[in-house]
């Protein structure tokens, strides 16, 4: 059981630091791993991942949900909305390798624009990725 969890963690913290290095570019003031202490708009916050085995007998396999939240301000969602597509084609576009891990597959789940006050905008992205252990 120990080597299924040290699996889980070694493919979660190898995808954190493949999506944190592919968020950089979209646009935001900054990237977020987790919590974000009075940041300034817009920013992108990488939320908990969720994984469960995708393995085989002979090769160690994780499906991971990956989640970011763009927040922003202003009249109307259209800036927090492309964001939010770009950080789903950053994820979308991932390198093969991420760590120890390969990438087999990502793929949208969610794209969704929330209001969560007045003039202030939550993007959620959700994608769902595929890796088996390299090697």
């Amino acid at each position: 059981m120990a080597r299924v969890s040290g699996a889980a963690e070694g493919a979660s913290a190898a995808l954190r630091a493949a999506a944190l290095a592919a968020l950089r570019d979209i646009g935001v003031t900054r990237v977020f791993d987790g919590s974000a202490p009075r940041a300034a708009v817009p920013y992108a916050l990488l939320r908990e991942l969720a994984a469960t085995d995708w393995g085989s007998k002979t090769h160690d396999g994780r499906e991971l949900r990956l989640g970011v939240t763009i927040r922003d301000e202003g009249e109307n969602g259209a800036r927090a909305e492309r964001l939010a597509a770009a950080a789903e084609a950053a994820l979308l576009a991932l390198p093969a390798r991420a760590g120890a891990w390969q990438v087999v597959s990502v793929a949208p789940v969610r794209l969704a624009l929330v209001a969560e006050a007045p003039a202030r905008w939550a993007a959620l992205v959700d994608v769902r990725v595929r890796m088996l252990r390299a090697g």
